[in-house]
């Protein structure tokens, strides 16, 4: 789930000076950048105490942002605030108990709120989400690479120096390519402005679960196979809808309540888990 607050007009008038100034030129050349997204700058981490709960906050600067803070969980609990570089720690900690209520709530449903998501070893006995259920890891030495779906059990045969997580991560990319493009017809049929089925694609993204670009191209996050069919259903929908409402304006929402009246349930169901996209990284050259 993320939420976002609007920085008060005062208070960022007061920071702009400082945040147009030069970063390095403030912190120094210590900033660790992130290979993924230079866009961050750097990370800090506090706790706060929220009604008896203590959250652990992780503030990520990021110089895309400008006027507004987003906040998202992650599967461990911790609350990550996407912030301006010259946002005070004291600001930003304002903002966090401002909205307690929301912190309080969402921390306490975060933690195991989907299990296996990501397993802790990739070890026979090991458990992974495929379409809203769980399966069990089972490898084997073989003298090829391959894959049996045994429903609850996902046997998989490795050869010497093969690496199972690539094993179980080629899987997903493979069974996306089916399931997606399955959906995505399904869809299709219940839209009438659409004629035929757009150009799309499917990738392992870390943020999001899919995007529509002016184009009319739609890229989905290959781990859309790990949740349920409505919620994979519901997500493809959003997107279709962008190729005539490019914004999440009321035009948007009338959309959606006509093709999918339930969205907002959904919304919500995919929010809990959409900050668990960036716990792990994905296998190298797994893009479709």
């Amino acid at each position: 789930m993320r939420a976002h607050a609007v920085l008060k007009k005062g208070l960022y008038e007061a920071r702009r000076e400082e945040m147009d100034t030069p970063v390095r030129e403030r912190h120094g050349n210590s900033i660790p950048w992130c290979a993924d997204d230079a866009a961050i700058l750097m990370s800090e981490r506090f706790q706060v105490d929220i009604r008896g709960l203590p959250v652990t906050v992780e503030i990520r600067r990021n110089t895309r942002r400008r006027t507004r803070v987003g906040m998202s969980f992650r599967a461990d609990g911790s609350l990550c605030v996407d912030a301006p570089p010259g946002l005070l720690l004291d600001e930003v900690r304002s903002i966090v108990m401002d909205h307690s209520r929301w912190v309080r709530y969402r921390s306490e449903r975060a933690v195991n709120e989907v299990p296996f998501w990501y397993p802790d070893e990739y070890l026979s006995g090991s458990m992974i989400r495929f379409l809203g259920t769980t399966k069990e890891l089972e490898f084997c030495r073989d003298d090829g690479c391959y894959v049996e779906d045994q429903g609850p059990v996902l046997r998989i045969h490795l050869s010497a120096g093969d690496d199972p997580k690539a094993a179980v991560w080629g899987w997903y990319n493979e069974q996306a390519g089916t399931v997606l493009a399955r959906a995505m017809e399904e869809a299709v049929t219940r839209i009438p402005w659409v004629d035929q089925t757009p150009r799309w694609r499917h990738s392992f993204m870390r943020s999001q679960w899919g995007s529509c670009s002016v184009s009319g191209r739609i890229s989905l996050n290959t781990h859309l196979v790990k949740l349920a069919r409505e919620l994979t259903s519901y997500v493809i929908t959003h997107e279709l809808c962008h190729l005539v409402e490019l914004n999440h304006g009321s035009a948007f929402n009338a959309l959606m309540d006509r093709h999918v009246p339930d969205w907002r349930s959904h919304r919500e169901a995919i929010n809990r888990v959409t900050g668990l996209l960036s716990e792990e990284k994905p296998v190298r050259g797994l893009v479709r």
